[in-house]
């Protein structure tokens, strides 16, 4: 099968995160300043307040950031924060006091084998999302979001069922396979240090894993502020005050615009499902088929669309 090669893969890029023995290479999402993102994150020491929060990209970060921040503030007011600090990928290390002090929740869509090792070990949420509507998510941040920074036509213009079977089958492109993340994540469940969550079931029983994070976290915040905190990041009030904000905060908005000429994009719909107004029936044959072999399959229990019953 043929497919696309992603403009930023590491066959264009030559760069890499490499676990400890060199048999992991996960091509790196490369920027201007990828260097001092580098150094900053081998020389970084781990402040013990701190979390880390892991997913793919486009499984739920900003979501679940949101979350974890308000459990550590012990409100559930909007972090009026610089939040791409706190994106270890995306902001070097040696600046993020300047925006963000401890105890803060720093984000990564690295699998945890290829981070530098101070990074292994902590209190860490993992956020997975099932793989049909986490390739829409990707689709529309990569090809029509990153318009502005990619600046690559033939990508940006790319029908969704060619991306989709890149998004599948494919290894060389920033953070990686999908796929590959996931089986490296998950045998990681029993880990006391970390919390593996789903996407889907945060957003269909919000209470209940707010509930798990702030165990987890040790905030030992109160029934009344879990439900705050589950109506705070409902999708469309977070959306709408996450838009509101970045219009108002000066350097919130200077660093979406830089990505982006509309900032509410980074927010887009969140919902469970809307990989069906999107795929063809020989798309969701082509993802149904590479399911049934892939051995996690079986172990994993993905939420497609939102059961009828559901209040979601």
């Amino acid at each position: 099968m043929a497919l696309y090669q992603h403009p930023w893969g590491a066959s264009v890029t030559n760069e890499y995160f490499t676990s400890d023995d060199g048999t992991v290479k996960v091509p790196a999402r490369v920027k201007d300043d990828f260097a001092t993102l580098r150094r900053d994150m081998l020389e970084y020491k781990w402040d013990s307040r701190d979390f880390l929060l892991s997913s793919y990209f486009k499984n739920g970060t900003h979501y679940v950031w949101e979350i974890m921040m308000m459990l550590i503030q012990g409100s559930a007011e909007y972090v009026n924060l610089f939040k791409e600090a706190c994106m270890i990928d995306m902001f070097p290390l040696s600046k993020v006091d300047q925006f963000i002090p401890s105890p803060r929740v720093l984000n990564s869509h690295y699998r945890l084998d290829v981070l530098p090792k101070e990074f292994r070990g902590r209190k860490t949420v993992v956020v997975i999302r099932n793989p049909k509507d986490s390739a829409v998510s990707a689709y529309h941040h990569e090809c029509k979001m990153l318009k502005g920074i990619i600046r690559h036509e033939e990508f940006t213009n790319l029908p969704f069922s060619e991306y989709l079977k890149m998004h599948i089958f494919g290894r060389d492109r920033p953070y990686g396979n999908y796929f590959d993340y996931i089986e490296y994540m998950w045998p990681l469940r029993d880990d006391p240090n970390v919390l593996i969550l789903f996407f889907e079931n945060i957003k269909m029983n919000p209470v209940e894993n707010i509930q798990k994070i702030n165990e987890f976290m040790g905030t030992q915040r109160s029934p009344e502020l879990i439900q705050q905190i589950a109506d705070a990041t409902s999708f469309n009030n977070m959306k709408a005050a996450k838009i509101s904000q970045k219009k108002q905060n000066a350097v919130l908005s200077e660093s979406f615009m830089k990505i982006t000429n509309k900032v509410d994009q980074m927010y887009r719909k969140g919902q469970i499902g809307d990989w069906k107004n999107h795929f063809t029936v020989a798309d969701n044959e082509m993802v149904d088929e590479f399911l049934a072999k892939w051995p996690l399959s079986k172990e994993i229990p993905f939420v497609y669309e939102v059961p009828a019953d559901s209040t979601e």
